[in-house]
């Protein structure tokens, strides 16, 4: 794995690094937009914290992080095919893990759990609007 990570693997993640930047913006602009209920709630701050822990590594990983594996494998001798499949199982153990961080770790732990909870609360009381059911508030 040492040869996997060199020159080309930091060429290539240092030029996926300005498209992880731009979609990752772009995303949390579009979800600040159509979740303005939440927003309104937890605050911009929090609400940008909450969605960038659901949002960040898994953008990161499929951008960055898999491109440039990709892209060091094949430098250290792999095929594409081999390059392609093993770029794509270290993507996903990079998520799996980074997202069980993220659920665990203080202090995204709490971002996120407040982001969530924003959202069942949105829904809660839309629902209970939609059905006529009064609040037990």
């Amino acid at each position: 794995m040492p040869e996997v990570l060199s020159s080309a693997f930091i060429e290539r993640a240092s030029e996926q690094l300005p498209w992880f930047a731009a979609v990752l913006l772009v995303s949390a602009a579009i979800t600040s937009l159509v979740s303005s209920e939440r927003r309104r709630r937890l605050g911009l701050t929090k609400f940008l914290l909450g969605y960038l822990c659901i949002a960040a590594l898994p953008l990161f990983a499929v951008i960055v992080l898999r491109s440039a594996l990709r892209e060091g494998l094949e430098q250290a001798g792999h095929g594409w095919w081999a390059a392609l499949w093993l770029s794509l199982f270290w993507m996903v153990i990079f998520i799996v893990v980074a997202q069980w961080v993220v659920r665990h770790m203080p202090p995204t732990r709490g971002w996120l759990r407040d982001y969530r909870q924003a959202g069942r609360d949105i829904w809660r009381d839309r629902l209970a609007r939609w059905f006529g059911i009064r609040s037990r508030d």
